[in-house]
């Protein structure tokens, strides 16, 4: 079974891309923090892979990292929940954005995602909460949450961080090595520039 490829990206379309694996090409469907991040830098990409093997296919679903990939397994765990549905939930909400919503009950966020209606939300929020306790804890909040409640905590300033990296041309995975290396405390535009550090000092 296919956990994880790393190659080059040849070809993207709308939900899908061609990773060239030492010569051999894999179609995978994945999010779009993915296809984007392939778009910007096709040469080294990597991607956490969940094999779906059915009769008539074998299918290859691409994550940006273990988190999303477990938490797209929990998705499609729930009836009526499908690979499409799952995904297309992982392209619009952070993982973040799914632990709060499943928190709050928030049946509208997960409806503002294409293809997921008032049946299909309310049984996400319902029955993934519990689901999720082992992989995103409970209170890791995305930047909006955060400053919504009148705070900021290391996770929001992470994500916008790692948000602004990738906007500068680095990929999820080198954008999030990146920042373990910043302070904790620090504001989102200084963990930029010290992961921007960091990578020169690599390179």
């Amino acid at each position: 079974m296919i956990a994880r490829l790393t190659g080059r990206c040849v070809h993207t379309d709308a939900d899908s891309l061609i990773l060239d694996v030492n010569g051999v090409g894999y179609l995978v469907r994945a999010t779009n923090a993915v296809l984007d991040a392939a778009r910007r830098q096709p040469e080294g990409v990597c991607v956490h892979v969940h094999t779906s093997v059915r009769e008539d296919a074998i299918q290859l679903y691409g994550f940006a990292t273990l988190t999303e990939q477990h938490v797209f397994e929990r998705l499609t765990s729930l009836q009526g929940v499908g690979p499409k549905v799952a995904i297309a939930v992982l392209s619009v909400l952070s993982v973040q954005d799914i632990r709060r919503a499943t928190d709050m009950e928030d049946v509208a966020l997960l409806q503002s995602v294409p293809g997921v209606g008032p049946k299909v939300a309310r049984r996400i929020v319902t029955e993934l909460k519990d689901k999720l306790d082992d992989i995103v804890p409970h209170g890791v909040t995305t930047l909006r949450a955060s400053v919504e409640d009148g705070q900021m905590d290391s996770s929001a300033t992470f994500y916008e961080a790692r948000e602004a990296l990738v906007g500068l041309g680095m990929s999820i995975p080198e954008a999030e090595a990146a920042l373990a290396t910043t302070d904790d405390d620090a504001t989102s535009s200084q963990r930029v520039k010290q992961a921007l550090k960091t990578k020169a000092t690599r390179a």
